[in-house]
């Protein structure tokens, strides 16, 4: 048996076809010179377009996960009497492996997530998957999570367009969005294990139109998130469609439907698995 190391992976080069047929058949061989050795195959992948996508190897193959230890006691550090009266007394806790940050928020914020050891800051991380819970206070009609990079759309692709300020005008390096839900909604956004739920069914992560009142919203397809050493920000915004009298830059006064920040109100939890030290060549 090979290990992982023993493996290369290849990218082939561009396969011409006649547009014009449909192809029903293909058929595959493998010429090799100038070597000694066993070659052995596991994946051949196809696709439409000029560029090639690049396979998501499962962490747990290739990265090592980290543990550290928490000892309660450094909080303490300067305080005459660190023994609690009441309730738990301060422990260690060894070989812990995930980070859990609270989330308390209302309406649209930007949260930073320290991708760091509490203990070790001198320890290197590398860019870890992060794992959104989130349960909602009140009614939504959408959700967008993202990363904090990015930048206007062209005028063509704006849903409101004529709305100069609409964060919905802007589009970031990574985004996900979830189609409302009712207060009290579990949503999960888990990059680890790949998984994107509301209320334990399924988020559409394809390309497509979204209608939303007076206009529409075309997204990409949806992205999951990962946070580099040190920290990273992600924005979360909840909208609700609320009825508006607008004037346009055009001096028309118009009664509409608009996605607007009506400060729906949230908490959650998120999470980082830490891993580091990569073991295997791709």
């Amino acid at each position: 048996m090979y290990s992982k190391d023993q493996w290369t992976r290849f990218l082939t080069q561009d396969v011409k076809t006649n547009a014009e047929k449909r192809v029903r058949a293909i058929e595959f061989k493998l010429l090799a010179e100038n070597f000694r050795g066993q070659i052995n195959i596991t994946d051949l992948q196809l696709q439409a377009g000029k560029f090639v996508t690049g396979t998501v190897p499962y962490t747990g193959e290739w990265l090592r996960r980290k543990s550290s230890t928490l000892d309660e006691h450094d909080s303490t550090e300067g305080v005459s009497e660190p023994i609690e009266i009441r309730g738990d007394q301060p422990r260690v806790f060894e070989g812990i492996r995930n980070r859990f940050y609270n989330i308390v928020g209302r309406g649209h914020e930007a949260l930073a997530f320290p991708n760091v050891e509490e203990n070790r800051f001198d320890r290197p991380n590398v860019t870890t998957p992060l794992d959104l819970t989130l349960y909602t206070k009140n009614s939504f009609d959408l959700l967008r999570i993202s990363t904090n990079q990015g930048s206007l759309l062209d005028e063509s692709l704006q849903p409101y367009p004529d709305i100069r300020d609409h964060p919905l005008n802007l589009r970031y390096s990574k985004e996900f969005y979830f189609e409302g839900g009712e207060g009290g909604s579990e949503i999960k956004l888990h990059a680890s294990r790949n998984i994107a739920t509301l209320n334990g069914r399924a988020a559409n992560r394809r390309s497509r139109t979204l209608p939303i009142g007076s206009a529409e919203l075309k997204m990409g397809q949806q992205r999951m998130m990962g946070l580099p050493a040190g920290s990273g920000r992600i924005r979360i915004e909840f909208y609700n469609l609320v009825e508006e009298t607008v004037e346009t830059e055009w001096g028309d006064i118009e009664q509409r439907q608009i996605l607007r920040d009506t400060g729906v109100g949230y908490w959650g939890v998120a999470e980082f698995a830490h891993w580091e030290n990569g073991r295997s060549k791709l």
